[in-house]
């Protein structure tokens, strides 16, 4: 493979979002000659095509509208969705005059900025296939083949979000009639794998590739994801048996096709050697060469910035940056599928969990993704020091004195700054993301210390031919491909040997703990309808107290437990009580279910029994308002934007429930 890096941000100003050509009208013929008849000029009008979904490293990051984290300032981000509250209105920027934040985005809003994308995309396809092009045979073939498939992977991220949209296969002109229907959901389908065959038959082969641009096998691992997607629930139902806008129609070939689909991605990895696992987890965002990566987006430290975007990456990371301005705190629930070494969950029996060390003896995945409580946690400074610093957390007794208290076995309160005090006490969340950090790279407002992100890698696809053979009846795959990743050298967990229901049940946890913080999670939670359940999880923050009273030190862990009636009364002042197994979330009176308390007792279905968890000692109120899946389901589909409903003069059909 050839070891240059594609700068995907980087491309002409003539082509940029703001003052490019595309943007004159009428356009300058020359301008437009000059640019599809060379090499340089059209690779860089598609290099700026590159940039349609900007990478997930974002401040407003769509894991923390689901179980697995949350922002605790994301008010016009991540918040709003989490708590039930989106509405085509809200939904849309505030330069679109709507409420959403500009650039502390999700990008799950995804609707205008695609078609303005893909507008580009069909005038360079237009222009080169009517009008030909003095490009050389080699560039223009790779270019249209890049360009195909960056308008299925457009319209891919558009049916995930909105299911059916319309198809639009060229650039409209002023006289054109701009207001088009919403095409059936397997017709979007059909188009993207249009696309995909295309593609396909165009691009060079992995091996003769660019590093960071598109070549044959990314068009395979995108089919993989797509006919997954196509094949599941939330888009073939059988309650839903014929296809319309909403939904496909019910086939059971889906997950034939799907199977195909991962099979045939797989093969690169098993069967040509391409690919392979890498031998340590954290490798696929450490190592630029890690042998797992199939696409990926790689950053340069300075200059990687697209719309705001990408430079804010590293507000990821801990508190000892930016003040205490941290966009993702892990969630007691998803601390709670992380497994014990020995393949148990904690609250079962054998796991060997200890309530004095709960984060102890874990999924090894557990301390590559999330920091807990005196874990080490390093930084960097501009000049390439590092120092190693447990990761301190502290909660008071409201009775004690500031001459009864210390932090870990210091007698001072960490060094951190007044807003990052902030973030230790009432509004953190107990454990900090530790998944893409890298302790050795500096981080600044204008420098991110991430490589690359991996838009594919053999993990997933691992995981989607293992879904998609237990769905054509195929366990005995789906195992090997779960114990393939359960056996990559630094994890080595035991074996799944689980059939029927309680397979699934491992098939899914293993994509929560595998993919976790990587964006997939919301998407599969939607997927297969089960958003309903694990969205209405409580958001509970666990917290670690070092005490001292006299002589007497105590280390007091307020996490997740089995319930217990019995331990309800305790002399912890938290303690829930045995009266209620609810609580009224008294930080918004304007809760969508004010006046009916929230449940804070859940029921875990796991391996064909169930677990009462009790979040009753947690922190329950850190965020400013309550999690929350509308009962009604709307939350399924993403709402199309007030003013694109407006702008198709009401032809556009509106998601169900907005």
């Amino acid at each position: 493979m050839k070891k240059i890096y594609l700068l995907l941000t980087a491309a002409l100003a003539l082509v940029s979002c703001n003052d490019g050509f595309l943007d004159k009208k009428p356009l300058d013929k020359l301008s437009e000659d000059a640019v599809f008849n060379s090499d340089a000029l059209a690779e860089s009008y598609v290099n700026a095509l590159y940039t349609v979904l900007p990478d997930p490293y974002q401040e407003g990051n769509v894991g923390c509208i689901t179980d697995e984290g949350y922002f605790r300032y994301g008010g016009t981000s991540t918040r709003y969705i989490a708590s039930g509250y989106m509405d085509p209105d809200n939904v849309m920027y505030i330069k679109e005059g709507g409420q959403a934040h500009n650039t502390r985005t999700t990008i799950l809003n995804i609707w205008n900025r695609t078609y303005e994308w893909v507008y580009r995309m069909n005038y360079f396809l237009q222009y080169i296939n009517e009008k030909g092009s003095q490009m050389s045979e080699e560039a223009k073939t790779r270019l249209m083949g890049e360009v195909y498939f960056l308008r299925a992977w457009s319209y891919f991220l558009l049916i995930q979000r909105y299911a059916g949209v319309p198809i639009i296969r060229k650039p409209f002109a002023l006289d054109d009639d701009f207001t088009v229907d919403r095409a059936n959901f397997d017709d979007c389908v059909d188009f993207i794998l249009e696309d995909l065959e295309n593609a396909y038959n165009m691009l060079p082969e992995a091996k003769d590739a660019v590093k960071g641009r598109i070549n044959k096998d990314v068009v395979l691992a995108l089919r993989c994801r797509l006919t997954l997607v196509a094949a599941s629930e939330l888009f073939n139902d059988p309650k839903h048996p014929a296809g319309d806008v909403f939904h496909g129609a019910y086939s059971q070939d889906k997950w034939q096709r799907a199977f195909d689909a991962a099979k045939a991605i797989v093969d690169r990895a098993d069967v040509d050697g391409a690919y392979k696992l890498d031998d340590t987890y954290d490798g696929v965002w450490k190592d630029l060469d890690s042998p797992e990566i199939i696409w990926a987006k790689y950053f340069v430290a300075t200059s990687d910035a697209d719309d705001n975007y990408t430079k804010k990456a590293q507000l990821l990371y801990t508190v000892e940056y930016y003040n205490g301005w941290e966009a993702f705190h892990p969630t007691q629930a998803a601390q709670i599928d992380f497994e014990m070494a020995n393949g148990k969950k904690w609250f079962e029996e054998g796991s060997g969990y200890d309530e004095n060390h709960p984060y102890a003896n874990r999924d090894p995945r557990f301390y590559y993704c999330i920091a807990a409580p005196f874990y080490p946690y390093g930084s960097t400074d501009k000049d390439g020091g590092y120092t190693e610093d447990p990761l301190l957390l502290y909660y008071q007794y409201d009775d004690m004195t500031r001459d009864d208290f210390l932090v870990a076995n210091k007698a001072d309160e960490p060094a951190y700054t007044s807003k990052a005090k902030q973030t230790a006490s009432g509004n953190h969340g107990g454990l900090e993301l530790y998944k893409w950090y890298i302790p050795t790279s500096y981080i600044s407002e204008s420098q991110t210390g991430s490589l690359l992100y991996p838009w594919f890698r053999l993990a997933e696809m691992y995981l989607n031919y293992a879904e998609a053979a237990y769905r054509i009846g195929r366990e005995d795959i789906c195992r090997d491909y779960i114990n393939k990743i359960r056996h990559r050298p630094d994890v080595m967990m035991p074996d799944v040997t689980e059939s029927g229901d309680n397979l699934w049940d491992r098939l899914v946890n293993e994509r929560r703990v595998e993919l976790y913080a990587e964006t997939i999670r919301y998407f599969d939670l939607r997927r297969w309808k089960m958003a309903d359940f694990y969205e209405n999880v409580p958001l509970a923050s666990g917290k670690v107290m070092v005490l001292k009273k006299g002589n007497k030190m105590d280390t007091v862990y307020r996490v997740a437990r089995l319930y217990d009636e019995s331990r309800n009364n305790t002399n912890y002042y938290w303690a829930n009580t045995p009266a209620s197994k609810t609580y009224f979330y008294s930080g918004f009176t304007s809760d969508p279910r004010y006046g009916k308390p929230i449940e804070y007792i859940i029921t875990y279905k796991w391996l064909g029994k169930e677990y009462t968890i009790d979040y009753g000692d947690c922190i329950l109120n850190q965020n400013p308002t309550p999690r929350y899946f509308p009962e009604d389901g709307r939350n399924y589909l993403m709402p199309i934007p007030r003013n694109e409903i407006t702008k198709s003069e009401g032809k556009l059909l509106q998601n169900p429930g907005y």
